[in-house]
């Protein structure tokens, strides 16, 4: 009787401990070689990889049923179809984390939506860093205008109980005024992606919070920035291998707290940041949901 009843409760757990960590999810991109599709692609090439390598396996201990898409596989629409796929398999109440280690860029505004005149973009593998009429004009830029779309989207099917975290350690202007030495790596350019010609010319702001509107039905989203839309994302090196400062520092973070619902632990991770040499022209940007 005993031995039965220790193997009913052991597999009601089993089934609790698989139902809690299907509601946990997470989707990071990350790529180092802008080469690997063309070796021509100007992008310098980084360590976003690297990044996704640390994360994974401590979100997967967390209980994450983690996907991750690098290299040549990070392309805009392979993007835009996992985190389309993802939206569908969620459930209310499910808590998810997004990861974006890669290029970011100004992309000339298109719907007037932007105060100074540009959106902001992740750079997939398959896009490039300057328009060429009939060749290049931008389709492969992941625009926030597109990506507020799919976020929409995953934020209702997640409902009021769920949680969305969003990370993207890149940059969207590089290589300002600083001085970077041969074992350098920054993630963007200061080089807007513009159809008309237009030039990008960054607009200062000492603002390093901002408050995620919350739809009726949406839940909750937090938003983490390595850095101000003007500024530079610098890698660091630890260890003898270079990470996105922001991704190395949640590391650290969650290596001993765990991913729930409360942000707190955001905050720990822009204290650590603050105290990082190798960030220390640029700011962490935090946009919580209120």
């Amino acid at each position: 009787m005993m031995k039965r009843l220790i193997t009913i409760v052991a597999t009601v757990l089993l089934c609790v401990t698989h139902s809690y960590a299907q509601k946990k999810y997470a989707l990071l991109v990350g790529i180092s070689n802008y080469h690997a599709l063309n070796k021509a692609n100007e992008w310098n090439n980084i360590h976003g990889t690297n990044d996704v390598s640390l994360i994974t396996p401590l979100l997967k201990k967390q209980g994450f049923n983690v996907s991750a898409i690098t290299e040549t596989k990070a392309t805009r629409a392979n993007i835009l179809k996992q985190l389309k796929q993802l939206t569908h398999r969620v459930s209310k109440g499910s808590i998810v984390y997004l990861h974006f280690s890669c290029h970011g860029q100004p992309f000339e505004d298109k719907n007037g939506d932007e105060e100074d005149g540009w959106d902001e973009s992740l750079v997939p593998i398959d896009a490039l860093i300057a328009y060429k009429k009939g060749s290049y004009e931008g389709k492969n830029h992941i625009t926030d205008d597109v990506l507020a779309e799919y976020l929409d989207a995953l934020r209702f099917k997640l409902g009021c109980k769920g949680k969305l975290y969003v990370v993207v350690d890149a940059c969207h202007a590089g290589k300002a005024s600083r001085d970077f030495d041969d074992e350098s790596f920054t993630r963007g350019t200061k080089r807007g992606f513009s159809p008309s010609g237009k030039v990008y010319r960054a607009r200062s702001s000492n603002r390093t919070h901002f408050v995620v509107p919350i739809k009726a039905g949406q839940a909750p989203a937090t938003f983490l920035e390595a850095c101000k839309s003007t500024q530079i994302n610098a890698e660091t090196k630890k260890n003898g291998n270079f990470y996105g400062p922001m991704s190395y520092y949640i590391h650290q973070v969650l290596s001993t707290t765990q991913l729930g619902h409360n942000d707190a632990w955001v905050y720990n991770v822009q204290g650590l940041m603050r105290k990082e040499i190798d960030a220390k022209r640029q700011d962490m940007v935090i946009e919580i949901s209120k």
